[in-house]
């Protein structure tokens, strides 16, 4: 929105040939340049991913109707900068009448090959829930998400899943 501001004032200078001091050009460019400049900081601070896929799953049942599942998953994201790729889990679930305690770790890859290495936990109802992800490692373009700790959703659909997760500047 911003570089469209200030390439239309560009073309306006250029077009209709309006005479401007060096110095109201400069406090023009200035303000424009600073615009933009806050538009990004303020949406960079801002992450959010969408991923969905399928998981398969192993279970072992205890006598006391408690569970210990290993899971696989695997999915499709996309993320609030344009990124896209597929993903990987590997983890597990104890299950009791209490508690549930999910811990998976992901690998993302992006359209480019680049990777994000994330812990997703939560203690929440089987089938889906609230829970943290916690960015472990990431290749260069993502480095700014290492040690985050992010807020996600998921839901479940048979072997199926849907997950959303939202990281803020106070994550």
């Amino acid at each position: 929105m911003y570089r469209a501001l200030l390439l239309y004032l560009i073309k306006m200078l250029l077009f209709y040939k309006i005479q401007m001091s060096f110095d109201m050009l400069n406090k023009l460019f200035f303000v424009t340049l600073s615009f933009i400049l806050l538009h990004n900081w303020t949406s960079a601070s801002d992450y959010s991913v969408d991923s969905r896929g399928y998981s398969e799953r192993k279970t072992i049942k205890f006598s006391d109707n408690s569970s210990y599942v290993h899971f696989n998953t695997t999915g499709w994201w996309s993320d609030s900068k344009g990124n896209y790729g597929k993903e990987i889990c590997f983890g597990k679930t104890l299950v009791s009448e209490k508690s549930v305690d999910l811990d998976l770790v992901c690998e993302l890859t992006d359209q480019n090959g680049d990777k994000i290495r994330v812990s997703r936990k939560r203690n929440s109802l089987v089938g889906g829930g609230v829970g943290v992800a916690t960015y472990l490692d990431a290749t260069k373009q993502y480095e700014f998400l290492i040690g985050k700790k992010c807020t996600y959703a998921v839901t479940h659909f048979s072997a199926d899943w849907f997950y959303k997760q939202q990281c803020t500047n106070n994550n």
